[in-house]
């Protein structure tokens, strides 16, 4: 299996599968580690994937950043008023 050509979901499938397989009593120690060693891949793979979607969303944000912070002073008075 090419994990490198999974999305984040169909990682996390079979992620959750290889969890069921190995959750399981009716395997070998060699189909466990092999399990292991895609599951490590998988989930080494999601984390890339959420971390580069991290990095689109700060990109994205950066340009807003002054805004959210004005909103931010702005609801810091209002909550003076209350």
């Amino acid at each position: 299996m090419d994990v490198s050509r999974l999305s984040y979901e169909e990682a996390i499938k079979e992620l959750e599968n290889i969890i069921k397989f190995l959750e399981g009593e009716d395997y070998s120690l060699s189909d466990a580690m092999d399990k292991f060693k895609t599951g490590v891949e998988l989930y080494k793979h999601c984390d890339m994937l959420l971390n580069k979607a991290e990095g689109q969303i700060k990109i994205l944000m950066e340009d807003q950043e002054d805004s959210f912070e004005e909103l931010d002073l702005l609801r810091e008075e209002d909550d003076d008023y209350l």
